[in-house]
């Protein structure tokens, strides 16, 4: 994983372009080391137009072409990687309580513990739980009951 000072470098690039860091993560796919940094135009705790805040391609390339000298020059990473700078798709798995706040406003699909799931709005993330709002009534479902959150597509 890249430094925190790294990381905060990164943050303050993506700002100075309008966009905000998702996600950070290194890993492998193919034998292939990645470096993926996932960007939105939506800031965390903004409840706005999801296609206002669509990242595109020149978001990403112009994005990746600041970053890549910064981890040249603040990063020894010993192997060679590809970096990789796109947004965290339409239906993203939400891991973190960060990525929770990037997604308020959103529709999700949260799976239970105990095998149970329900569909709705996410209006709000709290140390103790989420809510989301379906078929017109509120329900918190606290953070230990949660198995798997998942921002869906619905039209």
């Amino acid at each position: 994983m890249l430094l925190a000072t790294t990381q905060e470098k990164i943050a303050k690039l993506a700002s100075s372009l309008g966009l905000y860091i998702y996600d950070i993560e290194m890993l492998k796919e193919d034998d292939r080391p990645i470096l993926r940094i996932s960007i939105t135009r939506k800031a965390p705790m903004q409840i706005a137009d999801s296609h206002a805040c669509a990242v595109s391609l020149s978001d990403c390339e112009n994005l990746s072409s600041l970053i890549s000298p910064l981890l040249d020059v603040e990063e020894n990473i010993a192997h060679n990687y590809y970096l990789e700078v796109s947004s965290p798709g339409l239906e993203r798995v939400l891991k973190t309580p960060s990525h929770y706040s990037f997604s308020l406003g959103e529709y999700v699909q949260v799976k239970l513990m105990d095998k149970s799931s329900l569909e709705g709005i996410l209006q709000n993330i709290s140390e103790s739980g989420i809510d989301i709002i379906s078929q017109g009534k509120s329900t918190h479902i606290p953070m230990g009951n949660i198995k798997k959150t998942k921002v869906i597509f619905a039209l």
